[in-house]
């Protein structure tokens, strides 16, 4: 009996879950083909779900101020941002009618020294201006921001805590604004304290006044704008404005290149722009896995409806339409893409945390990157448009059948070159065709990332333990007492059992280095007389070239009598001789750097940095021109000036036990200054490791998503292999009964698999060049028609094929001809 319910229960809602329970009962009565389609789906949808909540997080979701989207920064035409100088920044601050104007200091050496009560820690610094927070809209929590008093030379050093660092260091005191922490050696007042949650994108644990000026920092382009367009301006009218005012010549700081000439980005573009091209490939990757997921689904379904001829012919027979058909088995890809999207989801978080912890400090996830509603409608959204997708031909081919023919036949001779045949042919091609483009790109990023981890260093780093200090601190202004630092410890460190050789140097290889401008003091180098060269400087002390294992190819390291009253001394590494000098005889020559004439007493092996913002150098690893100077031999003002954007660190050569020795080494610094923590300790395979952090993580994800992506493919081939056996049951048996050998019989069904393979990697390899161009970015020492690689990629894609195709082919061994005849 039917319930009253019923009868208020609309025709169609009727009919839909009618549908749903047929098609929930039909997919239960298979659980290995529901198995597998839903575990394939949730696969694609999955790895696009964690994917999309990173993309959404950093490059599309709004950044958490008011009105995100007036919020600009300086950037060349190009698209990339671009760091301003004092004068620039002072000219649009005080001129500027169209925007509101803050400024950042940039620093390469990491955080600075807290002091809390007897506790020292590193923590991150931010020295923005006056008004920095008012631009982006954000009071603070308790207290307030800087005045323009405090942000100005001379000014009250002042401070404003990060909600986490209040609530962690301070216990959330309130009675905080008005007190005094110190931080850099020296006493600031807390003045306010920032909201819970309130991030620039950075690590940053308290803020202090930038005080810009036009010289010293402010005299080179060290300055990173934010500007917020008032009310009622356009975005042209403000560009138009800015340009004049901070570079009223057109070429200024630009070359004669237009596309090098600076002018407004929104905030959020110039903040993403060195992410934005990975994330968008790799979402576009992912995008493709999801597209073999939908195709070996859509082959699934095409298989399954073959074998379900004769039940949808009787459905028919007995007054279902053909609309209603396509409708059931609809709502059955339907059922499939939810089951899939909900395992999907569940996978995605997974998948995300994993991706956070791959990425490291490499993406600025500061800004939250999570599941959130958006990203699981988007999830909703996917699994019901993959439905549609690989539904819709399924349904469409199965609803042709011809119901007189086959319910006539005896067995299912019918489907076996009938239904979906091409289709499901034409679907193996298009996943294997995508298999090769992901593979041939995740093998050429793979050879990239080999290629640069097999690059000789220059030196020898096993046994190389390093240890950063910010020495950005009122307590090391002098290079009197930065030298008794290194020296003292230096001592204590040389002492500690299994220690070879230490020292200490400004930067390390793999890491960005100081540049500086040279003048050569002789005719003989290929700067014109009077001109000036750039080259990266380090200062290093007495050891530092025996610890890291550099070789001195002519000439003497430094010594301990290299001090402040000895001869002004340099060392220059091989590529500076090659690039300045065209490889002359450099000892006994002369230059001027770091504010003294020296002379060249050695010439010494090349060491790798990252790439140091000049000249033509390409790679994310590069040999560039260094000048070492001794620690001993600088001023108090060029220490000042480079602490404040890098940071020293201790060099040691040890044997045994690296942690006992790493041990040492923090206590042997702070046995000589009990408040000076330590930024970071690590081996020089970790700084190599993190300056590869981006090949890296590039490689691994396109390799998982190839292997994915291989492993779909090889399903959907033996899908239809395995599917192919089943339908030519009769024919195969009928073969073997006329003579034919088992082996012959198996190439039959053998080979349509590997056609296909090469089929589809004959179209993807075109399809492969095309994607390895716009990677191109990425490789380095690859180029992106690599044979090796579409070699190595064409052979595994075609084994796989062959092994896919193999294994169901076995079920021919067990034919019987003679059960087959009978049956007939």
């Amino acid at each position: 009996m039917r319930s009253s319910t019923d009868d208020f229960k609309p025709p169609f809602l009727e009919s839909l879950f009618r549908d749903l329970r047929y098609g929930a009962r039909m997919l239960r009565k298979s659980p290995g083909f529901t198995l597998i389609a839903v575990i394939t789906l949730a696969v694609g949808i999955g790895v696009n779900t964690a994917v999309f909540s990173v993309v959404y997080g950093l490059l599309l979701r709004p950044l958490p101020y008011l009105e995100p989207e007036r919020l600009a920064t300086i950037g060349f035409r190009t698209g990339s941002p671009a760091s301003v100088d004092g004068r620039a920044f002072l000219a649009i601050r005080d001129g500027a009618t169209t925007v509101d104007v803050a400024a950042s200091g940039s620093s390469f050496g990491g955080g600075v020294n807290l002091v809390a009560g007897d506790r020292a820690a590193n923590v991150g610094q931010g020295r923005v201006s006056a008004g920095y927070f008012a631009v982006l809209g954000i009071e603070p929590f308790i207290g307030r921001e800087f005045n323009a008093d405090e942000d100005r030379a001379g000014g009250q050093p002042v401070a404003v805590l990060s909600h986490d660092l209040w609530t962690r260091v301070f216990k959330g005191d309130p009675e905080m604004i008005g007190r005094t922490i110190q931080l850099r050696g020296e006493p600031y007042m807390v003045v306010g304290v920032m909201p819970e949650g309130f991030t620039t994108g950075t690590e940053t644990d308290v803020w202090t006044p930038l005080q810009p000026s036009t010289t010293g920092e402010g005299g080179g382009t060290n300055y990173g704008m934010i500007l917020r367009l008032r009310p009622g301006v356009g975005w042209e009218q403000a560009t138009a404005e800015v340009t004049q005012l901070g570079w009223p010549r057109p070429t200024d700081g630009a070359g004669n290149d237009p596309a090098a000439r600076r002018g407004l980005l929104p905030l959020q573009q110039g903040q993403t722009a060195e992410i934005r091209q990975p994330l968008l490939m790799l979402w576009g990757a992912v995008g493709l896995v999801l597209l073999i997921a939908c195709v070996n689904v859509a082959g699934l379904l095409i298989a399954r409806s073959g074998m379900r001829t004769r039940e949808i012919a009787t459905r028919m027979a007995l007054g279902s339409g053909r609309r209603a058909v396509i409708r059931q088995l609809l709502v059955e890809s339907a059922v499939l893409a939810l089951a899939g999207g909900a395992l999907g989801a569940g996978l995605g978080a997974i998948v995300l945390e994993a991706l956070k912890t791959l990425a490291g400090s490499l993406f600025p996830l500061a800004y939250p990157v999570v599941l959130d509603w958006r990203v699981l409608a988007l999830t909703l959204a996917i699994a019901l448009l993959t439905s549609l997708v690989f539904g819709l031909v399924p349904a469409l081919q199965a609803s042709r059948v011809d119901v007189h023919a086959t319910l006539t036949e005896a067995g299912t001779r019918s489907i076996a070159g009938g239904i979906g045949g091409w289709a499901r042919r034409l679907l193996v091609v298009t996943e294997v065709a995508i298999g090769v483009v992901l593979l041939v790109s995740a093998g050429l990023l793979a050879r990239t990332f080999m290629q640069l981890r097999t690059l000789d260093p220059g030196f020898a780093p096993s046994g190389v333990i390093t240890a950063t200090v910010s020495l950005q601190d009122a307590r090391y202004e002098s290079a009197e007492k930065v030298n008794l630092l290194f020296s003292q410890s230096l001592d204590r460190i040389r002492q500690l059992p299994g220690v070879e050789a230490a020292g200490v140097s400004l930067g390390l290889p793999y890491t960005r280095l100081l540049n500086m401008g040279f003048k050569p003091l002789d005719g003989t180098s290929t700067i014109e007389p009077g001109g000036a060269g750039l080259t990266n400087l380090v200062y290093v002390t007495p050891g530092y070239f025996e610890a890291l294992g550099l070789p001195v190819r002519r000439g003497r390291t430094f010594v301990h009598s290299d001090s402040a009253a000895g001869l002004p001394v340099a060392i220059v590494n091989e590529e500076f001789a090659a690039r300045y000098y065209r490889g002359q005889e450099m000892l006994g020559r002369q230059v001027n750097t770091a504010g003294k004439d020296r002379l060249i007493v050695a010439v010494v092996g090349n060491a790798r940095a990252t790439s140091s913002g000049f000249g033509d150098y390409s790679g994310p690893l590069v040999v560039p021109p260094i000048v070492y100077v001794p620690a001993a031999q600088t001023t108090d003002g060029f220490l000042n000036v480079v602490h404040t954007w890098f940071s020293p660190a201790w060099v040691v050569r040890a044997t045994g036990s690296l942690e006992s020795v790493a041990a040492g080494i923090r206590q042997a610094i702070g046995d000589v200054d009990p408040l000076l923590p330590i930024a970071r300790l690590e081996t020089m395979s970790d700084v190599q490791s993190r300056a590869l952090a981006m090949q890296r993580f590039m490689m691994s994800l396109m390799l998982g998503l190839a292997v994915v992506a291989l492993l779909l493919a090889a399903i959907g081939i033996h899908g239809l292999i395995a599917s192919s056996v089943t339908e030519r049951r009769r024919e195969l048996g009928i073969r073997l009964a006329l003579g034919a050998t088992s082996g012959q019989v198996m190439r039959v069904v053998v080979l349509p698999g590997v056609l296909l393979a090469l089929a589809g990697v004959i179209a993807g390899t075109g399809a492969a060049f095309a994607a390895a161009r716009l990677l191109q970015a990425f490789l380095w020492g690859v180029a992106p028609t690599d044979a090796v690689t579409f070699g190595v990629v064409i052979l595994t894609l075609l084994i796989v094929a062959a092994f896919a195709s193999f294994v169901p082919a076995l079920r021919v061994l067990r034919l019987d001809p003679a059960t087959t005849l009978r049956a007939e």
